[in-house]
C-alpha cells in the first residue's frame, strides 16, 4: 500500500494538531480591544450620555417631544460620549431621517431591539392605515410592521424609492384574489397594470350639486363619463383653431390659458371666474360704462348693485348726463356688433325701471345665462336688500370641484412632455358634463406592468397608488357611496 503520510489532507490534519503557540494569545489580544471598542464602550456610553444631552437621549415618553425638536434643529449633535455608538450605524439614513443619524435612540428605543411601530408614529402621526377601522371587520387583513417595508440605512434616496416603487407582488398577493381577503369589497381583482390584469378605473362623479350627490362609478370602454356640473361650458368652442372673440380681438386659446399648474407642478390650480373667465366674460350691466360690473356672487348682491347704481344716477344729474353722452356715442357707431345697442335709450324717468331692464339683460342675455342655467322665480319673503322689487332669478347650483380618482395619484409634471390632446379629448367636447379623464386603455398605451416591455414605462403598483390611505376630508367622508370607504380600491 502506498504511503499516505505526505497526502495534503494528512498534512492539514497534522498542522491542526500542532500547539497554537502565540496564535491564541494574539487572537485574545485582538478580540479584547475589538470587544471593548465596538461593544462595551458604545453600550456604556449609550447608558450615560453626554451631560448636555441627558434630556434628549432619554427614551422616556415625556422626553420624546423634546427629542424630536432637538433632532430637527441640530445636525451636529452627538448623543453619546465621542459619538461612540456611531460604530453601530450600518449605513446612511434616508434624506428625510438624516437629522437623526447621530441619535440611534430616536428610532431604536431599546437595547438591541428592532425598531417598533411606536417609534415611527411619534413623528408620522397622520399616516393612514391600509385598511380603515370601519372596514377591517369585513376583511381578513392585518397590518404589518412599518419596518417590514421601510428598511432604512440603505442610502439617502432609499425610502423615497421604496415609497414610489414598492413591490407590486406584495400588493397582488392580496388583490389578485381580493374576494378571499375582503368578501364584501366592490373592488375588482388586480394582478398587474398590464392588460388584462387591471380593471377599468372607478371614478367619483357628481350626480347633483351637493357633496352628498357624489358616486363611485366604474368606467366602461368607449362609453364617455358624464356628471352633473350645473354649468354650460363647451370646450370645443373655446379651443376652436380659428379662434374665439375676445374683449379686444379674436384669440386662439390653449389649455394652459385656464389650466395653470399649482405650486408643485403635479396638478392644477382651481379654475375660478375671477382668474380665468372674467377677462372675457365681463359682468358689466351698463353699456356706457363697460368697467362697471356686478359681483360674481349671490343674486341679492347683484340686484343691490344694479339698483343702487341707477338710484345714484337719478340723484346726481351731472353723472347721469355723462352716462347719456356715452350712450349717445355708442348709438352713433355704425357697423359695430353690440347686442345692447338697439336698446340704448336716454336715462330718464323711473330709476327702478332702468334697473329692471338692466337686470333682465344681465341675467337672461349678456352674462349669467351664458354659463349658468337661469330661471326667473319669486323672490324669497326674507329679501330686504336695496334690490328688492327687481326681477329675481334662481341660478342652478354648481357642483363643487372634487377629485375624480381619489384612490390614485397622477403627476402631470412627469407627463409635461405629452400634449394635452394625447389624453384629454377637450377639442371635441361640447358640454361641461363630459368628464375628460381617459380610460385605462390610454394609460396602457405607454405604461407596461411589472415586466419590462419595449418602448413602454415599467410600472408597478406604487407608481399610481399609495399604501397608506388617508381619511377623506369631513365634507367628503359621508358623501361617497359605501364602496368609496372600502380601502381595497383601485
Amino acid at each position: 500500500m502506498a504511503d499516505q503520510s505526505n497526502h495534503p489532507l494528512q498534512q492539514e490534519v497534522r498542522s491542526l494538531q500542532q500547539p497554537l503557540g502565540l496564535k491564541r494569545v494574539l487572537a485574545w489580544l485582538l478580540f479584547v480591544p475589538i470587544l471593548l471598542a465596538f461593544l462595551a464602550l458604545p453600550w456604556v456610553a449609550s447608558l450615560w450620555p453626554e451631560p448636555n444631552h441627558t434630556g434628549t437621549a432619554s427614551s422616556a415618553p415625556e422626553n420624546r417631544s423634546m427629542l424630536k425638536a432637538n433632532t430637527l434643529n441640530r445636525q451636529d449633535h452627538a448623543k453619546t460620549w465621542f459619538a461612540l455608538d456611531a460604530v453601530w450605524n450600518p449605513g446612511p439614513l434616508a434624506s428625510s431621517h438624516a437629522n437623526l443619524e447621530q441619535d440611534c435612540r430616536a428610532c431604536h428605543q431599546g437595547d438591541f431591539s428592532r425598531v417598533k411601530d411606536e417609534a415611527c408614529t411619534q413623528c408620522h402621526q397622520n399616516m393612514g392605515e391600509h385598511v380603515t377601522q370601519q372596514t377591517r371587520s369585513d376583511s381578513h387583513f392585518e397590518e404589518g410592521r412599518c419596518a417590514t417595508c421601510h428598511r432604512d440605512h440603505n442610502g439617502r434616496e432609499s425610502l423615497a424609492e421604496q415609497n414610489k416603487h414598492f413591490a407590486g407582488r406584495d400588493c397582488s398577493s392580496c388583490h389578485s384574489q381580493i374576494e378571499s381577503v375582503a368578501p364584501k369589497t366592490e373592488t375588482k381583482p388586480v394582478k398587474d397594470f398590464a392588460a388584462p390584469g387591471h380593471p377599468a378605473f372607478r371614478m367619483t362623479v357628481a350626480t347633483g350639486p351637493e357633496t352628498s350627490d357624489r358616486r363611485r362609478i366604474r368606467m366602461e370602454k368607449n362609453t364617455p363619463m358624464t356628471e352633473s356640473t350645473g354649468l354650460k361650458f363647451p370646450h370645443d368652442v373655446h379651443l376652436d383653431a380659428k379662434g374665439i372673440e375676445g374683449p379686444n380681438k379674436k384669440v386662439v386659446m390653449q389649455c394652459a390659458d385656464c389650466h395653470r399648474p399649482n405650486d408643485t407642478g403635479t396638478g392644477f390650480k382651481p379654475v375660478t371666474m375671477a382668474d380665468h373667465c372674467q377677462s372675457c366674460h365681463k359682468l358689466n350691466f351698463e353699456p356706457a360704462l363697460p368697467d362697471r360690473q356686478v359681483p360674481h356672487g349671490p343674486v341679492n348682491a347683484v340686484l343691490s348693485t344694479v339698483s343702487e347704481f341707477y338710484s345714484y344716477l337719478a340723484l346726481h344729474p351731472e353723472e347721469r348726463a355723462n352716462v347719456n353722452a356715452q350712450r349717445a356715442a355708442l348709438r352713433a357707431r355704425p357697423g359695430e356688433k353690440n347686442p345692447q345697442r338697439s336698446t340704448l335709450q336716454t336715462l330718464a324717468g323711473n330709476p327702478q325701471g332702468q334697473a329692471a331692464f338692466a337686470t333682465r339683460e344681465l341675467f337672461e342675455k349678456t352674462a349669467c345665462a351664458v354659463c349658468h342655467a337661469v330661471k326667473e322665480s319669486t323672490p324669497p319673503a326674507t329679501l330686504k336688500t336695496s334690490g328688492k322689487g327687481l326681477p329675481y332669478y334662481s341660478i342652478a347650483a354648481v357642483a363643487p370641484q372634487h377629485t375624480w380618482l381619489p384612490m390614485a395619484r397622477f403627476d402631470h409634471k412627469a407627463h409635461a412632455f405629452e400634449s394635452c390632446d394625447n389624453c384629454h379629448a377637450a377639442k371635441t367636447s361640447k358640454k361641461a358634463e363630459q368628464v375628460l379623464i381617459p380610460g385605462i386603455e390610454n394609460c396602457q398605451s405607454c405604461h407596461a406592468g411589472q415586466q419590462p416591455v419595449a418602448h413602454k414605462v415599467q410600472s408597478d403598483c406604487g407608481v399610481c397608488h399609495g399604501y397608506h390611505l388617508h381619511p377623506l376630508p369631513p365634507k367628503e367622508a359621508h358623501t361617497l357611496s359605501p364602496s368609496a370607504h372600502n380601502t381595497f380600491t383601485e
